[in-house]
């Protein structure tokens, strides 16, 4: 049978796991934050890449049609 616990045990039961889950909101935070920034990252490398390859495509399609209208 399972031993009767006072109620300050009981209050510093439910301290310590509140005090867990507090922990554990604020790594999830600060998780959740370094994933905003990857993505962010992410989103500016591939805006990068498509304006470095729009601008190889008109450098490419101004040589094309010089060549050709000469």
């Amino acid at each position: 049978m399972p031993k009767k616990l006072t109620l300050t045990q009981k209050v510093d039961l439910l301290c310590n796991k509140l005090d867990d889950v507090h922990s554990q909101l604020e790594k999830n935070s600060k998780d959740i934050e370094e994933l905003k920034e990857q993505v962010a990252m992410g989103k500016g490398g591939i805006r990068a890449i498509f304006i470095f390859g729009a601008v190889i495509a008109a450098i490419f399609t101004t040589f094309k049609f010089g060549i050709l209208i000469k």
